[in-house]
């Protein structure tokens, strides 16, 4: 159960070989029942694998690859000797690959395709870019006069005159309460 759970997981495990073997028999009947797509066989699958996650991956996407072919669902390669018992290794996998990953290389293609298409329009038209840009600070310059005109110019008092004043009007207040 744990072998058939990381093959369909991980599509390509590494295990000894007697184990593999063994493998390969339980797995091409799982997915030969993921091909069925009904729920009597959705149940016995997930009876034996007993994991929601991989039953799903199983019936949705495995099954899907493999419903044009009968059998021959993995491969068993051999891979030599463990270095620590010299227990014979063998990496079993599904014999299909997924396809989405096909997919992924025509959208960078399309994305390529209009970066350069893109740079070659840029290429045609520098003239005109540059010109536009010349011409809108100049158009927002003079937009940004013409409201400093409009608008009447403060001037601004040094403080020690400000100081002063105030001073003033204060005097100016207490003498005016005083005699009242």
């Amino acid at each position: 159960m744990n072998l058939a759970n990381a093959l369909f997981d991980h599509e390509s495990i590494k295990t000894t070989n007697p184990k593999a073997m063994e493998l390969k028999k339980v797995a091409d009947r799982l997915i030969t029942l993921a091909k069925r797509k009904d729920l009597h066989a959705m149940r016995l699958v997930f009876a034996f694998l007993r994991d929601k996650q991989i039953v799903r991956k199983l019936f949705s996407d495995i099954g899907d690859r493999y419903s044009a072919i009968n059998g021959g669902y993995t491969r068993v390669v051999k891979i030599g000797l463990r270095k620590g018992d010299s227990a014979p290794m063998a990496i079993i996998e599904l014999t299909q690959k997924k396809e989405p990953e096909k997919e992924k290389d025509k959208e960078k293609a399309k994305a390529k395709d209009a970066k350069k298409a893109k740079a070659a329009k840029e290429k045609k038209e520098p003239k005109e870019k540059k010109e536009k840009a010349e011409k809108a600070p100049a158009k927002k310059k003079a937009a940004k006069d013409a409201t400093e005109e409009a608008k009447p110019k403060r001037t601004r008092k040094p403080k020690a005159e400000e100081k002063a004043e105030e001073k003033i009007e204060k005097k100016v207040k207490e003498k005016t309460e005083e005699p009242a």
